[in-house]
């Protein structure tokens, strides 16, 4: 019995592949036949197919004045907000360029200080 289970469900992990591309081998075949379950979950299997056909198909219309209402919406979001939210998203990427910034103005006066120190002879 449990030799049967097995085979089934070695057969029904095909049963999407049959569906879809309409290959599989001749046991595959020969077992769907013969077995009202899996003949059962390769109807599902159709049925689900054929579903998803529809769907694609579907087109729906947004109404004509969904821009409109959309721009439409108040803001409450003052431009200090947008600011500091806008900064507390890239804050890595200010972080990094103070960073830079930084080293480049240390740099800038180590080489200002080595330039106006009198060379020794």
């Amino acid at each position: 019995m449990e030799i049967a289970t097995m085979e089934c469900a070695e057969i029904r992990e095909s049963l999407p592949a049959y569906v879809r591309d309409g290959e599989v081998g001749l046991a595959v075949r020969r077992h769907v036949a013969h077995c009202a379950d899996c003949k059962g979950e390769l109807g599902d299997y159709v049925a689900l197919l054929a579903g998803l056909d529809e769907l694609k198909s579907a087109v729906i219309e947004p109404p004509l004045d969904l821009v409109a209402n959309l721009v439409a919406i108040p803001s409450t979001e003052t431009p200090v907000d947008v600011v500091r939210q806008h900064v507390v998203r890239n804050r890595r990427a200010y972080a990094g360029g103070l960073a830079v910034a930084a080293v480049g103005i240390a740099g800038a006066a180590l080489l200002k200080s080595r330039r106006s120190r009198p060379a020794l002879a």
